[in-house]
């Protein structure tokens, strides 16, 4: 009897493997033409989609293909779901870039002009002259991941001497904090300090320390190599042509440039070391 009961069992299991295969073949069959494109979530769930769903139809147009916008509710999601695999195309910072370049496959294929650079700013009266002196600080940033918090963290080598971050919604912020001395220093893009400084906010502030000697790529699309090559290039033409078109106008208005370039791969090579201490991407992890 027990004999008949394992073969009815072993049956029922067989079964069930080849219904699972043949509805997975289904399910991916089903979603075959529909393209995933998200982006970090730094906007309200509105205004991402008044940005980035433009250029969602602008390259459903171009490729005969749906190019479905997904919009995560947080960086949690986001990170969590980026590191599975579950998005096509991204735009977003060239430190997730590279670690999409090493980790899933992707390709990046176009990007914003121009050149990321970041400084750390303290008070000129304050005793600290070099980026060392902010060891076990208390520094006004916003959190990781960041990329103006994660690249001037890179100055420190030794992980257990660093400074210890005080977190802060917007650069606007930090710049608050260090003036109510809550932080030695606020880590800010360099084109915000520029920002202050016109308006004169910046009076009796000095830059500490900049990362102008290894300027990083602006915000960048990857791509999965998954795509068909023909719907790849495709992409990447819409992309680098996309100079005065409808559908990118308010993404590129939103960064205040005319048109996107051309991506190389080498602009982002050893960038990922910059998530090495944001939880997700560890190596192993």
């Amino acid at each position: 009897m027990l004999k008949v009961r394992m073969r009815v069992w072993n049956c029922a299991l067989a079964s069930l493997a080849m219904f699972a295969v043949g509805w997975g073949a289904n399910a991916n069959a089903a979603v075959g033409d529909v393209i995933t494109f998200a982006t970090a979530p730094t906007q309200s769930v509105a205004r991402t989609k008044e940005l980035y769903g433009p250029i969602a139809e602008y390259l459903s147009e171009k490729t005969g293909k749906e190019v479905k916008l997904v919009i995560p509710r947080n960086f949690l999601e986001y990170t969590s779901k980026m590191r599975k695999g579950e998005y096509d195309i991204i735009f977003d910072g060239p430190h997730f870039v590279s670690w999409r370049m090493q980790s899933i496959k992707h390709i990046p294929v176009a990007r914003l002009p121009g050149a990321l650079v970041f400084v750390a700013v303290v008070k000129e009266d304050a005793k600290i002259n070099t980026i060392d002196d902010l060891i076990a600080k208390k520094v006004c940033a916003v959190n990781s991941p960041n990329l103006a918090t994660l690249s001037i963290i890179d100055a420190f080598t030794n992980p257990v001497r660093q400074p210890v971050i005080v977190s802060q919604r917007s650069f606007k912020d930090a710049m608050k904090c260090l003036k109510l001395d809550k932080g030695a220093a606020a880590f800010l893009p360099v084109k915000f300090w520029n920002k202050f400084k016109k308006k004169g906010k910046t009076t009796g502030l000095k830059i500490l320390y900049s990362t102008k000697e290894r300027p990083l790529p602006p915000r960048t699309f990857s791509m999965t190599k998954t795509i068909d090559i023909v719907t790849r290039d495709k992409i990447v033409a819409a992309l680098i042509n996309s100079e005065g078109q409808a559908g990118t106008k308010p993404v590129l208005d939103r960064f205040k440039s005319k048109r996107f370039v051309a991506a190389e791969a080498n602009e982002y090579k050893g960038l990922a070391r910059l998530l090495a201490s944001v939880w997700g991407f560890h190596q192993g992890q």
